[in-house]
């Protein structure tokens, strides 16, 4: 169980900085080559796109929530009828797709008219073409395979995805084709990876997939509610700019989440396996699960605070150096990568107690909180976007993350945990007091300008290391006597 674990953590990193790496390359090629503006149109179409996502109804965790017991227990039969029930239903949305798609064709040249219909139009085909195949072929395989802590398979399936795509893309640019060319090959290697899933499953696995199941999802309407706000506050900033604000202001933005989305994938990897593990352990009624959530929360609380306080000190130093010599739009934006880092802060504090809450299927009893989180940042964002642009939507992303957050903590604590909401709220507190020391102390950490990435580098690996010292020693002191009286009370 532990390899695993480790196995997927490793998978999970690599499979990040690849994304990285892949991520910072890409966006700055269409920049460079083909403009802001182009590349404020991509992320702002790929925006558009991901609401076809409210059509899972949330079904995604709790597929997953579904496969724990029959995979603790071995029992294929009711496996091959989960994952029919899912093919059905991930095969009615690729049909359902099309039909949108269509319908976006028609309205996003009305709602962004900066380029031509054609233009827009061909690159909204383009893109769909990739999520069409991710639904038709590959979510089932996805979603068992994380189900039973393989993520390490998805894992290397989308590394060498990156790697192949990375070069051609490169290739392309260079070779001065078509941003619709450059996008077409992105589209090709979404299908390509939900076939390479395929093929693991049928040779490795090999359990009968039910074609006709008629198996119903209990509780697959309480997920609904989450996935239509995760779904909506994941993208309500980019479609909110492209109605209220400039495509170049959409470039911006896409250039500083690719950095924030970047440390939330590493956030993410570090759970990878976790919700699996958990999963198992609470159908079994282990009795040590809180001993071992206490432990995980030590170094998760500790691993990201590190990272996001990195962020806060280089995000932007970062970008100055990243968009260098790009002079059709401001990318020099200190207080907007701010507020970002903070309101990433605010997302990422949920990760340890939203997989108690999926794992354990508690989906009813947090829908408030996931139902009040987009409608306020909806409201602040298009308030603040006209006057305050950037910093607009930022301040709504930022207001809106803790309200779903502590819903998630608080119930996991509460009611599956059944331990001191106090006790781990002053965890959380201290992270929060560690990230605002940090940032009153940024200009005495910043201790050289930085013009090229060599120097930037540097300066990163220095504040990283100074950092690590004093968060690691602080929680080492602090959280660890707080988590040990939890485990003797």
């Amino acid at each position: 169980m532990k390899n695993k674990i480790l196995k997927n953590i490793f998978s999970g990193l690599l499979s990040q900085i690849v994304a990285s790496v892949y991520g910072f390359i890409i966006p700055i090629l269409i920049v460079k080559y083909y403009g802001s503006n182009v590349n404020g149109l991509v992320s702002s179409i790929i925006q558009f796109i991901a609401y076809i996502n409210l059509l899972q109804l949330g079904i995604g965790p709790v597929i997953k929530n579904a496969l724990f017991e029959p995979l603790a227990k071995n029992d294929k039969k009711k496996i091959g009828d989960i994952l029919g029930a899912s093919t059905i239903f991930f095969k009615r949305i690729a049909y359902i797709l099309i039909g949108y798609i269509l319908i976006l064709c028609v309205v996003f040249p009305i709602v962004n008219n900066e380029f031509p219909k054609l233009f827009s139009i061909s690159l909204i085909v383009i893109i769909a073409i990739g999520t069409f195949f991710e639904y038709f072929l590959g979510m089932t395989y996805r979603l068992f395979l994380t189900s039973n802590q393989k993520n390490y398979i998805v894992d290397y399936v989308n590394i060498l995805g990156y790697i192949i795509s990375l070069v051609l893309i490169y290739i392309l640019v260079k070779t001065d084709q078509s941003i619709q060319s450059v996008r077409l090959v992105g589209s090709i290697i979404f299908i390509i990876k939900p076939l390479l899933l395929k093929r693991y499953y049928d040779k490795k696995i090999g359990i009968k997939i039910n074609k006709k199941s008629k198996y119903n999802f209990e509780n697959k309407w309480n997920g609904f509610a989450h996935h239509i706000a995760a779904t909506v506050q994941g993208n309500t900033d980019v479609v909110i700019l492209t109605i209220f604000s400039t495509l170049s202001n959409v470039s911006i933005y896409s250039i500083y989440n690719l950095i924030i989305t970047g440390i939330n994938n590493i956030v993410v990897s570090l759970t990878n396996g976790i919700d699996g593990y958990f999963g198992k352990k609470l159908v079994r009624n282990d009795s040590n699960i809180k001993e071992n959530f206490n432990l995980y929360i030590f170094f998760f609380y500790t691993i990201v605070t590190i990272f996001l306080s990195c962020t806060l000190i280089l995000i932007t130093p970062f970008v100055s150096i990243y968009t260098k010599n790009i002079t059709d739009a401001n990318y020099i934006q200190w207080t907007f990568g701010y507020l970002l880092v903070f309101a990433e802060f605010n997302f990422a504090i949920r990760y340890p107690y939203a997989t108690l809450v999926y794992s354990k299927g508690h989906f009813k009893e947090t829908t408030k909180y996931a139902i009040v989180e987009p409608i306020v940042n909806i409201i602040v964002s298009i308030i603040l976007v006209r006057k305050m642009g950037l910093i607009g939507v930022a301040i709504g992303t930022l207001v809106s993350m803790p309200i779903r957050s502590f819903g998630f903590i608080y119930h996991g604590i509460k009611n599956i945990l059944k331990d001191s909401f106090f006790q781990h709220f002053k965890i959380i507190i201290l992270s929060y007091i560690e990230l605002l020391l940090i940032f009153f102390l940024k200009d005495k950490l910043m201790f050289m300008n930085v013009n090229n990435f060599y120097q930037w580098a540097l300066q990163a690996v220095i504040i990283f290391i100074a950092i690590s010292l004093v968060i690691v020693i602080i929680n080492y002191l602090v959280i660890r006597p707080i988590l040990r009286r939890n485990k003797n009370e």
